[in-house]
């Protein structure tokens, strides 16, 4: 008997309410606001989380944006005849495509008639994350810039 009374002790209780109509289960006192409290708490740090991870993901997809811009333009430039105008061309398409805006293209030697077979050609593509993000969050900081570089070496003499 007396560890039946123990069992009883940590379980809820029942007791019928003043109109003895229903039963209402007793729960300690202070447990009511217990809920409010976590959603108070968690619903913030949830928000926070997924505008923390829409900014993040928005600024991977930019700087893999700009990276296959620069490779396209490097493979067009290590290719017989290839030339500034060309990569230029190449590396405005992708940008295009993919809606970047006010992208900055560096290429790297600015002569292309004294290139020889192996010589390095660098593509460089510099853009805004202010027009170019879905969505930018003041935390990381404004008027930040995201680039891409690729180096080829060209395959062949002219």
């Amino acid at each position: 008997m007396a560890q039946l009374q123990l069992s009883r002790r940590y379980r809820p209780t029942s007791v019928r309410s003043k109109q003895g109509s229903r039963l209402v289960h007793a729960s300690p006192r202070g447990a009511r606001g217990v809920a409010a409290v976590e959603c108070a708490l968690c619903v913030p740090l949830v928000v926070l989380l997924m505008f923390g991870t829409l900014s993040v993901c928005s600024d991977m997809y930019l700087k893999q944006t700009l990276t296959i811009a620069a490779f396209e333009g490097a493979r067009t430039g290590v290719r017989r005849n290839g030339d500034r105008e060309s990569i230029e061309a190449a590396v405005q398409n992708v940008l295009d495509a993919r809606g970047v805006v006010q992208a900055d293209i560096t290429i790297i030697p600015a002569d292309f008639s004294v290139l020889q077979a192996l010589d390095e050609i660098e593509v460089l593509v510099d853009a805004p994350t202010d027009e170019n993000t879905f969505y930018e969050w003041g935390i990381l900081g404004s008027d930040r810039r995201i680039s891409a570089k690729v180096v080829m070496a060209r395959e062949f003499d002219e």
